[in-house]
C-alpha cells in the first residue's frame, strides 16, 4: 500500500525535473561560455602557434622551453607551425623567426629592440647589456646597429659571400678532419668550422685553433640555452649552473687572447686603413687610440 502511494509521487517528481533543469542550467551555461570566450580572447592571434586554452598554453609553452632548451624547442615549433610562430616565454608572447629574410629585415631596422632573457641568466653568460642581440639595451643596439647594417649590405655583403664560398671549399678539401672511423662526415661540426672560419676572416683575421675554439663555442651555447630563461631561483643554487659558468669563462678567455693579438697587430700597422674590418670599425675609438699612442 505504502509503495503504491509513493509510486505516483516518484513519477511526479521525476517528471518535474526535466522541466526545471533548463531554467536553472541555461543561464549558468551561457555565463560559463561567455567567461571562456573572454578568457581566451587575448589568446587569439593570426600568427600560427599553440593555443591559449585558459592559460594552459603559455604554461606548456614555457615548460617546453625549460625542458627541451631553446634550440630544441624552437626546432620543435618550427616543425609544427612553420618558420614564423608565436609562443609564450615567462608569460609573454614571443615570436620565433626562422626565416632568413625576416631576420635580415629585423637586423636592418632600428625599431626592434626588446629581446627575451632573464637578467640573472644574461649576467651569467656575460650578455646583460653587453651582448649584441640578447641585451635589452636599446641604446647599445642603436650604437652597434649601423655596423651590422653595413655588414649586411653593399661591399660588405659581397665580400661575405666570397669569403663563405672560399671557406666552404677549403673545408670540403679537408673533410678527413670531420670524418669518423666509420667514414661518416660530422656535418654539424663541419658547418661550425666553416662559420668560425668565415667569422674570423670577416671580423678578426687572426690565426686560431679551429677544433679547440669550436668546442668552446659549443659549450658556451649549451650554457646560453640552459640559462637564458631559467627562473631566478635557479641561480640561488650555485652547483646547478657552475659547469655552465665555466664554459662561458673558457670561451671568454679564448676570445680575449684573440682580441689582444688583434690589438697588437693594429698597433704595429703603419696605416690603420690597411687593416680595417668589422672588429676594427666596431671598436674604432679604442683601437684608433691604441694605434695612435703606439706611434711616435
Amino acid at each position: 500500500m505504502v509503495l503504491e502511494m509513493l509510486n505516483p509521487m516518484h513519477y511526479n517528481i521525476t517528471s518535474m525535473v526535466p522541466e526545471a533543469m533548463p531554467a536553472a542550467t541555461m543561464p549558468i551555461l551561457l555565463l560559463t561560455g561567455l567567461f571562456l570566450l573572454v578568457w581566451n580572447y587575448e589568446g587569439t592571434s593570426s600568427i600560427p602557434g599553440p593555443g591559449y586554452c585558459m592559460g594552459i598554453g603559455p604554461l606548456i609553452s614555457h615548460g617546453r622551453f625549460l625542458w627541451m632548451g631553446i634550440g630544441s624547442a624552437c626546432n620543435y615549433y618550427n616543425r609544427v607551425y612553420g618558420e614564423f610562430m608565436r609562443v609564450w616565454i615567462s608569460g609573454e608572447e614571443t615570436l620565433i623567426i626562422s626565416k632568413s629574410s625576416s631576420m635580415f629585415h629585423i637586423m636592418k631596422h632600428n625599431h626592434y629592440s626588446s629581446r627575451f632573457g632573464s637578467k640573472l641568466g644574461l649576467q651569467c653568460i656575460g650578455m646583460h647589456e653587453k651582448g649584441i642581440i640578447f641585451n635589452n639595451n636599446p641604446d647599445l643596439w642603436k650604437t652597434t646597429r649601423p655596423f651590422f647594417m653595413k655588414a649586411l649590405s653593399g661591399p660588405g655583403l659581397v665580400r661575405m659571400v666570397t669569403v663563405c664560398a672560399e671557406s666552404l671549399k677549403t673545408h670540403l678539401d679537408r673533410l678527413e678532419e670531420v670524418t669518423n672511423e666509420s667514414g661518416y662526415v660530422d656535418v654539424l661540426t663541419l658547418l661550425r668550422r666553416v662559420m668560425l672560419d668565415t667569422s674570423n676572416m670577416l671580423f678578426l683575421r687572426i690565426p686560431l685553433d679551429e677544433s679547440a675554439i669550436v668546442v668552446k663555442i659549443q659549450g658556451y651555447f649549451d650554457a646560453w640555452q640552459a640559462l637564458l630563461i631559467k627562473p631566478d631561483i635557479f641561480f640561488k643554487i650555485s652547483w646547478l649552473y657552475k659547469k655552465y659558468e665555466k664554459s662561458v669563462k673558457d670561451l671568454k678567455d679564448a676570445i680575449e687572447v684573440l682580441i689582444a693579438e688583434k690589438r697588437r697587430r693594429i698597433s704595429t700597422e703603419e696605416k690603420l686603413e690597411e687593416c680595417m674590418d668589422f672588429a676594427t670599425e666596431a671598436c674604432g675609438t679604442s683601437l684608433s687610440w691604441t694605434w695612435s699612442c703606439a706611434k711616435p
